[in-house]
């Protein structure tokens, strides 16, 4: 999620947050934070090994900002409404931080986070079938990928 400088690997970085997510409740359901980890020289400074968050533990939570240089870190526990635990990890003053930042909140290609699973991807097939009767349908959601077109005009 964080790296501090961007493009240093996780063991030379000055923060370095990490956060597994995992879709909880069916296999396209939102997808929640699980565990967090922060670690990095910021890190190391505070607690041997840095911060480590599991959504199971409620005991593991901060109760107040963590300051890493000039970020201010909070990781805090959750519940839907459903009995899903979950972690939140809130972020302050990522932009003076005095260095490029890189991951999901930072400078990376967000791309592969904002891309759903094939498995996940419904397509509607716009080209029609004719039944017997003559009426026109689309076809129904299916897992087979077809191109789809709309064009509109205003004249």
């Amino acid at each position: 999620m964080i790296s501090i400088p961007r493009g240093v690997s996780a063991e030379n970085t000055l923060l370095h947050v990490e956060a597994d997510a995992h879709r909880l409740g069916g296999s396209c359901q939102d997808m929640y934070f699980q565990e967090i980890a922060i670690t990095g020289s910021w890190a190391e400074q505070k607690t041997a090994g840095g911060f480590h968050y599991q959504a199971q533990n409620a005991d593991n939570m901060t109760q107040e900002w963590l300051w890493f240089g000039k970020v201010e870190l909070k990781v805090v526990h959750g519940r839907t409404q459903e009995g899903v635990r979950y972690l939140n990890v809130f972020v302050k003053h990522l932009s003076q931080a005095g260095l490029t930042v890189g991951g999901l909140l930072g400078d990376d290609d967000h791309t592969e986070a904002a891309t759903a699973p094939e498995k996940c991807v419904q397509s509607l097939s716009l080209i029609g079938q004719t039944d017997t009767s003559g009426q026109h349908h689309a076809s129904a959601p299916s897992a087979a990928r077809v191109p789809m077109v709309a064009e509109a005009s205003l004249e």
